[in-house]
Formats: structure tokens, C-alpha cells, sequence
């Protein structure tokens, strides 16, 4: 089972390193919507595509990937100093639809809308920071979205186009963050755990 263990504090570790991504949490109004809409076109096998439960749901605005334990500080330092350059961010969730096309899709996703380019230069002025650590920034260009499922089989494609179609302009919910958190992934047999290592809010100091 999927689960999340909120505002953990930062600690040592006796591993060696840490699984870390930056991420804007969601309104519970908001997860339930994407949640019933997850439902609704989930009836595609699992051998198809591989749905995220509700729980996991997030706006992913930078993955870090491993990170030594001693660099955890640092990094959180570094965000600590970013992020109170910035206010609260208006933002909405609306649309599916799939990366990196409807001919050879990987990822299902829902749009995120409203104040993107606030939420894309906060995502720009973080990796200038973790680029002094040693974390290169990423080649793509950040586009906000929320991914609800990984294709594993190129057979689901057609239902999965007439699926992004119908739903291209539905509206989720509400998405307005007023902080950023730094979460820990660990993997288990049963599926992925994440815990908030710390939380940076949006005070626009």
C-alpha cells in the first residue's frame, strides 16, 4: 500500500544516501477529483498502464534523484533561500493529457494552469542554487503537470488518445500552493513511501 508520512523531520540517516524531490502538495479537494477521474479511466489492465494512487499525487518541480546524507542540510539551506523570495502561487489543475505525444505515449498526466511561469522561474532560480552542489539543471524545459499514470504497453494508446481527448479540458481543482516541500521517496516491495524531510514556505519575504 501506498502512504505518506508527513512533516518528518530532517535527521541522520544510517543509509548512505536519500531518494529527494521538490514538490507542491495538493488540496484534499483537489486529490479526491483526480482520484474519481483516475477511477473512471482505470479500467485499462495494469499491464497497460500503471496508475499513481491519489496519495501520491504532486506537483513535481524538481527530483534530485540520490543525495548523500551531508548534502541534505546544504540543499535545504540553499531552498530555504530561494523559496522566501516567493509568495503564495495561484494555480489550478485541468486537462489530461499524455508526454512526450499521442503517438508514442509514456506518461498520462493532468495539466496544471494559472500563475506557471511564477511556478517555472522558482523551479529556475532552484537549480541555479543545486547547480553549485553539484546537481546539474535539468535539459528539459519545465512544464508543471501532475502524472496519474506510466504506460507500460504501447497497446493502450488508442483508448488512452480518445481519453486524453475527452478530458483535455476538464477541470480538476484547485492547486494554489503557499509552500514547498522536500520529500523522501523509499521504495518497498508494497510500493513507494514519502516523507516531508522539511517544508518552505511562500511568505514573499
Amino acid at each position: 500500500m501506498l502512504r505518506r508520512v508527513d512533516d518528518e523531520p530532517v535527521s541522520d540517516d544510517t543509509l548512505n544516501v536519500r531518494r529527494l524531490f521538490f514538490a507542491i502538495d495538493l488540496p484534499l479537494e483537489t486529490i479526491a477529483s483526480a482520484e474519481r477521474l483516475i477511477e473512471s479511466v482505470s479500467d485499462i489492465p495494469i499491464t497497460q498502464v500503471r496508475w499513481v494512487h491519489s496519495v501520491n499525487l504532486h506537483i513535481t518541480l524538481k527530483f534530485l534523484g540520490d543525495v548523500e546524507n551531508e548534502k541534505t542540510f546544504d540543499i535545504c539551506d540553499i531552498a530555504k533561500k530561494v523559496f522566501t523570495g516567493f509568495g503564495p502561487i495561484n494555480l489550478s489543475v485541468e486537462g489530461m493529457g499524455l508526454f512526450p505525444n499521442h503517438d508514442n505515449p509514456k506518461v498520462v498526466w493532468l495539466g496544471v494552469h494559472g500563475n506557471t511561469e511564477e511556478l517555472a522561474k522558482m523551479e529556475l532560480n532552484l537549480s541555479a542554487g543545486l547547480e553549485k552542489l553539484g546537481y546539474p539543471p535539468d535539459q528539459k524545459k519545465f512544464t508543471a503537470h501532475l502524472t496519474i499514470g506510466r504506460v507500460k504497453n504501447e497497446s493502450a494508446r488508442g483508448k488512452l488518445v480518445r481519453l486524453a481527448r475527452k478530458y483535455h479540458d476538464t477541470y480538476i481543482g484547485d492547486a494554489s500552493a503557499d509552500s514547498v516541500a522536500l520529500y523522501e521517496s523509499k521504495l518497498n516491495p508494497g510500493g513507494a513511501i514519502y516523507s516531508v524531510v522539511d517544508r518552505f514556505p511562500l511568505c514573499g519575504e
